[in-house]
């Protein structure tokens, strides 16, 4: 029955009054989920994707993604290999810009939130989006869910494009805001991994003061050392006053590492990194101290001369 409905659908497409055939996949999307017909209704709808995707439908593909993450949330299907995979697919083939398909993949994140992925959504499925998001020029909010992704070379692409026509002495405010949102998930390695990438592959001549302090920031991270975390912060405070939201990203990190805890008004996590990865623009400064090493209860950190 399923598959003389969508063989008689398919033929349809020949005709290309694709509004009508449009109609007629979610009337029957109705029917099947009325039904509590699960896997009909599955099929009906990566078949009506697939087929409006090969003949270039953006948007009517688009509806019927969105009712496939719809059939999803109203099933209760868990996040799994089997069920992330058309999504994918999916989304992988559409081209160009549609703003159907970036809401498209937007509901599949919190789908998988909801039903056995991450608690942010799945890992993936940010990534994906990240990219898209970025192939089309929207770097604050691609960058928000590179964070929450897990393709940091794609994430350091993302970023060597953003800073292009950037002053080359203004980069470094670039990856430590990304830096700072990794580390907020506690997502040490990758931060450590996309600052040797970004600076092998941005960063012209040597670091600066800033880009010092991450670098010892991250080593810091990797051991119980909170004199030696609060120390970095007082040598490094003027560089750090170059964007004021550093200070509230670090006090995070703190709480995140070493339990410190956080002062009351703090405003949730999502709201500081959504006001962290937003706040790109013309902060001015570029200043660090010029320490030769440190000593802080017997952990010491051999520190560069800066100037």
């Amino acid at each position: 029955m399923t598959e003389r409905v969508l063989a008689n659908l398919e033929a349809k497409f020949a005709e290309g009054n694709y509004y009508d055939i449009l109609q007629s996949y979610k009337a029957l999307y109705n029917r099947f989920s009325t039904q509590k017909k699960y896997k009909e209704t599955v099929a009906l709808l990566e078949s009506g994707c697939n087929k409006f995707l090969e003949y270039k439908q953006w948007n009517c593909a688009a509806d019927l993604a969105k009712l496939l993450v719809e059939c999803y949330k109203n099933f209760k299907t868990q996040y799994s290999n089997e069920s992330k995979e058309p999504i994918i697919k999916i989304f992988k083939n559409f081209k160009g810009e549609c703003a159907g398909k970036i809401s498209f993949m937007r509901d599949a994140i919190e789908w998988s939130s909801k039903n056995g992925g991450d608690s942010k959504g799945s890992e993936e499925f940010h990534s994906l989006l990240a990219i898209t998001l970025s192939e089309e020029g929207d770097y604050i909010d691609a960058q928000k869910h590179f964070i929450f992704g897990n393709d940091y070379f794609a994430f350091c692409e993302m970023l060597k494009n953003w800073t292009e026509d950037v002053d080359e002495e203004e980069k470094d405010l670039y990856i430590t805001r990304a830096i700072f949102g990794l580390l907020c998930l506690k997502k040490l390695k990758q931060a450590s991994d996309l600052y040797n990438l970004f600076t092998t592959k941005v960063i012209k001549g040597d670091p600066s003061p800033l880009l010092n302090f991450d670098r010892f920031l991250l080593l810091t991270l990797e051991r119980d050392a909170l004199p030696l975390f609060n120390l970095l912060r007082q040598k490094y405070e003027r560089s750090l006053k170059r964007d004021p939201q550093f200070k509230k990203f670090l006090d995070q990190i703190a709480n995140i590492f070493y339990n410190v805890p956080l002062q009351s008004g703090g405003g949730g996590l999502g709201g500081m990194l959504s006001n962290l990865l937003s706040g790109f623009g013309g902060m001015g400064g570029n200043s660090g101290s010029g320490l030769a090493s440190m000593d802080v209860d017997s952990q010491s950190v051999e520190l560069d001369e800066m100037d």
